[in-house]
């Protein structure tokens, strides 16, 4: 077991281990879902969406040289959006960030369950394409919008209760575990750039 820690440490200054950080990625996921299930959502509804997004990750960012052309060309497009200045990463962000609370005011105010799913797919997406420093400071950003317009008393920053509190907290923990697995996968994939990205 040391030995194996040891292989695996010893690869995060160069090349990570694909299958390690692979199998890390899709440990998280069930993780994120049960933590939303003891929140109160629908249980086969949050494991079906963290099996389909596993499945949609795994093809789109394959461990090994993707044989179809489709599957090269999203590799290709992925990379060249990689290489995005990091004001226009954010000014993505952004723009999602703006679509979700359109879309929760014309639907009527999701349930905060729900919007928090929401946010950690756009999260999720986000780690995905562009990488950790970018995605980090959005997990940031996303923090601050739902703390803001999301958690009651919406557009507000006052917290009235220990309740609220919490909600915050849960909603950073699950944004981290989602960018965490999103990240994995990116590394552990053809593209991946080692645990020390600069971008």
């Amino acid at each position: 077991m040391s030995y194996t820690s040891d292989r695996l440490v010893s690869t995060l200054a160069t090349r990570p281990n694909r299958w390690a950080f692979r199998g890390l990625a899709y440990v998280l996921l069930p993780i994120i879902a049960f933590a939303n299930t003891q929140l109160g959502g629908v249980s086969w509804v949050s494991y079906l969406g963290v099996f389909v997004i596993g499945c949609l990750a795994t093809y789109i960012l394959p461990s090994t040289t993707p044989v179809g052309a489709v599957r090269a060309q999203v590799v290709a497009l992925l990379t060249r959006l990689y290489s995005w200045p990091l004001r226009y990463q954010m000014a993505a962000a952004v723009v999602i960030f703006v679509a979700i609370e359109i879309l929760d005011h014309y639907a009527g105010g999701f349930k905060l369950g729900r919007i928090f799913n929401i946010y950690m797919a756009a999260v999720f997406s986000h780690a995905l394409v562009f990488g950790l420093r970018s995605s980090l400071l959005m997990w940031l950003l996303a923090t601050l919008t739902v703390y803001y317009a999301e958690v009651p008393p919406e557009y507000s920053f006052k917290l009235e209760t220990i309740a609220e509190f919490a909600e915050i907290f849960v909603f950073m923990y699950l944004g981290l575990l989602a960018l965490a697995s999103a990240y994995f996968f990116r590394i552990s994939s053809i593209i991946g750039d080692g645990l020390d990205e600069r971008r």
